[in-house]
């Protein structure tokens, strides 16, 4: 659940930077990939030692990697049509 919460404004800085320069986007978006990867491996571990399932270590990993996409689009549905700096700058400060 907290790395799911934590997962979430990721996907909305995200798509919020990707809306205001494509670059930028790119960047944030390798950068988060980059370490999702540990973040992953820190949710799956110890559900894999406890519980001795790989499917249940993924599920879990799955699950809590999910919320940054849907953050992503839930950013996308709230302020796709009223983007500006401001909004741009209030997001980010809330990520």
């Amino acid at each position: 659940l907290a790395i799911s919460l934590h997962n979430f404004p990721e996907g909305v800085a995200t798509f919020v930077s990707t809306l205001a320069n494509p670059t930028l986007g790119v960047s944030v978006a390798v950068a988060i990939a980059i370490h999702n990867i540990p973040e992953g491996i820190a949710v799956a571990m110890p559900i894999y030692f406890a519980t001795k399932s790989k499917w249940k270590a993924f599920l879990w990993s799955f699950l809590s990697g999910i919320a940054e996409p849907i953050g992503g689009l839930i950013g996308y549905a709230v302020i796709a049509n009223m983007f500006s700096d401001t909004v741009f700058g209030v997001l980010f400060g809330f990520t």
